[in-house]
């Protein structure tokens, strides 16, 4: 009698009823996704780029990434380990002399972090 004396509750009840649905489902397919986290982060992002965090708290440790650069040795490309100019020679890429108009660069040293960087640079240095 109810659902006939107001004929827009049916529209009512059949959205409340798939929003319930939806949030069901999304909440057991987000906790099968790979990378899914538990926990929610106690601050936001944001906040640590402003200094809003609490700087007494122990954030995770942050992650040593590599540091190599490309630079020149005995008029060849070489590869070395560290932060220009203090690296340590890893490798001398014999097959190509360096350049003229890109020997000011290679004398300072061009950084990279990991090994597709150093591909880029090698394949922009080389052609």
């Amino acid at each position: 009698m109810f659902l006939k004396r107001h004929p827009g509750i049916h529209l009512l009840i059949v959205f409340s009823l798939g929003l319930l649905v939806g949030l069901v489902c999304g909440r057991f397919i987000t906790d099968l996704l790979p990378g899914a986290t538990a926990a929610a982060p106690q601050t936001a992002e944001g906040a640590i780029l402003f200094g809003a965090a609490d700087a007494s708290e122990p954030g995770p440790p942050t992650p040593v990434e590599y540091q190599g650069y490309l630079g020149v040795y005995d008029n060849h490309l070489a590869i070395y380990d560290g932060l220009p100019p203090h690296g340590t020679l890893k490798h001398v890429i014999t097959d190509y002399e360096v350049r003229d108009d890109l020997r000011s660069l290679l004398e300072v040293g061009i950084p990279f972090t990991d090994t597709y960087d150093l591909l880029r640079l090698l394949e922009n240095y080389t052609s």
